[in-house]
């Protein structure tokens, strides 16, 4: 398109592969098909920042990554992927005026320009960790609670529900995310018996394999759930073998594996680490994105916030097949319906292990 500036989108963080990666791959795709089917009358650049924020790095580098977003003139951000890094950067995408679409869990990224596509949900994690509790008669439990943002966010909602629902929580362990003596930690809640093991944390002692390394120390294999830090799977199935998680995979919705099908016809592979559930979320963020430019009543910060707050009944191609996505003034976390539900990973494999189950008292 001869003399036509295009819009400018970023990119903020980690989970980012960087430009022609297999998460790249996925931004373009969408956009591509969007631009294909008219959805868009204009080229769009997109314009990628490593972030480096925590809990590696640091809140500053995430806070000038969004700055530097901004001033290469990109209209809205996607990034600050992580609870600790969407609470440090929501406040400046407030007070500059273009939208952040965070995949964070936590409740307190807030704000007119502050958009949610959670990568899980520190209060709906904990509702459907106690509700497969329940169903499975694990009514004596004890929690690995880690101290991080989401740590004690999710124990705080986790200690509703097992009240609501009448599990006891036998025992806790409060440990850091590099513990010294995991293992002695583990032990300490093995000796009360409980019925199953709940980890409440953000994931890094999972992802790192420490979980798994002290339970074969201990010889210890309980029934254990633990929330969407389960989706650090992506660090290797076989350190996660006998959890139970909250996930946003399942094979049976058809928009997941017609995205699977799209992707390969493209680039003659598949989506990275595939099957699991960031490559649809990252597929989902894109097409957000595209509904809220195609929707803005003007190309700017406030135009794209508009044009997001108009979106409803959006089909999702995250989580289970009733799942939409929908948007609204002071109503930004945009997931609804079944766009949490559980896996296991079993012989070194992921498992849909089913939906949200309604309950009476």
């Amino acid at each position: 398109m001869p003399g036509v500036e295009p819009i400018k989108i970023g990119w903020l963080g980690s989970a980012l592969d960087g430009p022609g990666g297999g998460y790249d791959k996925i931004h373009r795709l969408a956009f591509d098909e969007a631009l294909a089917h008219g959805l868009l009358d204009r080229p769009v650049e997109f314009v990628l920042h490593p972030e480096n924020g925590l809990p590696q790095g640091s809140a500053k580098n995430a806070t000038d990554g969004f700055r530097h977003l901004v001033d290469e003139g990109c209209i809205g951000v996607a990034g600050a992927y992580s609870s600790d890094n969407a609470i440090t950067v929501g406040p400046l995408a407030n007070e500059l005026h273009v939208p952040l679409i965070s995949w964070c869990g936590t409740e307190r990224l807030q704000g007119e320009y502050c958009f949610r596509l959670g990568n899980g949900d520190c209060g709906g994690d904990a509702a459907l960790v106690v509700a497969w509790l329940k169903r499975n008669g694990h009514t004596r439990v004890a929690v690995l609670s880690e101290i991080s943002p989401n740590g004690e966010e999710y124990f705080r909602f986790f200690r509703q529900e097992c009240r609501r629902r009448g599990i006891s929580i036998a025992a806790v362990e409060t440990v850091s995310q590099s513990p010294d003596h995991l293992a002695t930690n583990l032990d300490s809640l093995r000796q009360v018996k409980p019925d199953a093991l709940v980890y409440m944390g953000y994931g890094m002692l999972a992802a790192k394999g420490l979980l798994r390394e002290a339970l074969d120390q201990l010889g210890w294999d309980p029934p254990r759930i633990m929330g969407t830090s389960f989706m650090f799977y992506l660090m290797g199935f076989e350190k996660f073998e006998g959890w139970v998680g909250i996930d946003q995979f399942d094979p049976s919705n058809p928009l997941t594996a017609a995205f699977h099908d799209r992707f390969v016809a493209r680039y003659d592979e598949n989506p990275p680490l595939w099957p699991n559930a960031i490559p649809v979320l990252a597929y989902d963020t894109a097409r957000v994105l595209v509904e809220g430019l195609s929707r803005a009543p003007i190309l700017s910060g406030p135009g794209l916030k508009a044009g997001l707050e108009s979106i409803r009944f959006m089909p999702s191609t995250t989580g289970g097949r009733q799942t939409h996505i929908a948007c609204s003034p002071y109503e930004h976390g945009m997931f609804r319906g079944d766009w949490l539900l559980y896996g296991r990973v079993e012989n070194g494999k992921l498992e849909f292990e089913g939906l949200f189950e309604a309950w009476e008292d």
